[in-house]
């Protein structure tokens, strides 16, 4: 089953207001939007009353760059990837249902890199979040007409979803989702690989063959 990346977005109010900011330099815990209703670019709509979160729960982590199973295809996972802990809820704004995400981050002592990207999250540097999730059930695609009936456009609309990880990104919407898919049915492959004795550069030109 295909890992999918939606985008989402720091809620920046803390920015410009010092008694906000003051409290998340202290807890070091910053509020994301990492989902809502909300047409994608990809031209799909998330059901918002339909997301399964008992798994995530389990193991609420937030990473870096979706990259919580290692850099690329023939790296170990590093752990510092993982910045910190999350808590998901849901809030109804305007009518239209987001569900949050606040992380708190490692402190440097424990990650470096979690330290550095809670800097420039607070820098307003780094704004963007993005959805690691599965579908749910069997989505349907709905014509979009205008008001004198012609067709438009289409829109794909998920049945549910679970969530497996939301991320910090540098830019949203992952364009590598697809090889992210195709790395995390590998690595059992590749530890295969390495048991029989392949080494590395063996094991890569083998993955640049498939790929």
């Amino acid at each position: 089953m295909e890992t999918r990346y939606l985008e989402g977005y720091v809620d920046r109010a803390f920015l410009n207001d010092q008694e906000k900011r003051k409290k998340i330099e202290e807890t070091r815990t910053v509020t994301f939007v990492i989902s809502s209703d909300a047409k994608d670019r990809h031209g799909s709509r998330l059901n918002m009353k339909n997301w399964k979160l008992d798994n995530y729960n389990r193991n609420p982590i937030v990473g870096y760059q979706h990259n919580v199973y290692g850099d690329n295809m023939c790296v170990p996972p590093n752990p510092d990837n993982i910045v910190g802990p999350s808590r998901i809820y849901f809030v109804e704004e305007e009518g239209r249902i987001l569900m949050m995400g606040d992380v708190t981050f490692e402190t440097k002592e424990v990650n470096p890199l979690a330290d550095k990207l809670f800097n420039k999250v607070l820098n307003g540097t780094l704004r963007a979040a993005s959805v690691g999730f599965l579908e749910v059930g069997q989505g349907r695609k709905v014509l979009e007409k205008d008001s004198n009936g012609k067709v438009i456009g289409e829109t794909y609309e998920f049945e549910g979803q679970e969530l497996l990880e939301w991320s910090i990104v540098n830019i949203q919407s992952n364009p590598e989702a697809n090889t992210k898919s195709l790395r995390n049915h590998t690595v059992a492959g590749i530890g295969f690989l390495r048991g029989i004795g392949m080494t590395i550069p063996e094991i890569r030109k083998i993955v640049s063959d498939i790929l």
